[in-house]
């Protein structure tokens, strides 16, 4: 039986974590749905795939290199990098984003952190994609 997806605000009744290792990435109501249009790059890239079928749409460019990547919707935002229980962050990828990765297994990307153009500092903001965590 699959369960629905939470509504807008609702915050998370399950622990989350990595859909790899199992290792705790957030403890129950840590945080909130929301739902947003993003690219990011692929967990599993197959290096036999050929490129007929590639479109600018997704494709990421990632820092000179190119990616290919999911177009992702839903995700559990947090406001405080403290908030996780096991979170590594890439470094800052074409000075505008952190991409979340599990800490113990080094998979991901599972989310992402805007970069503020001006400071050059971490938004407040952690996406983790719900398509690419699991619960326990």
């Amino acid at each position: 039986m699959a369960n629905l997806p939470p509504s807008t605000g609702d915050r998370n009744t399950q622990t989350i974590v990595c859909s790899f290792c199992e290792d705790i990435i957030l403890r129950p109501q840590t945080a909130t749905f929301t739902s947003k249009s993003v690219l990011l790059p692929q967990m599993k890239v197959d290096k036999t795939s050929s490129d007929n079928n590639r479109t600018e749409s997704n494709h990421l460019s990632v820092n000179g290199s190119d990616h290919p990547c999911d177009t992702l919707e839903s995700f559990w935002l947090v406001s405080d990098m403290f908030t996780f229980e096991n979170v590594g962050f890439s470094n800052t990828v074409n000075n505008q984003t952190k991409y979340l990765v599990c800490a113990n297994c080094e998979r991901g990307p599972i989310g992402f952190s805007p970069i503020n153009p001006t400071t050059k500092q971490l938004e407040k903001e952690f996406y983790v994609a719900i398509d690419r965590i699991k619960y326990k």
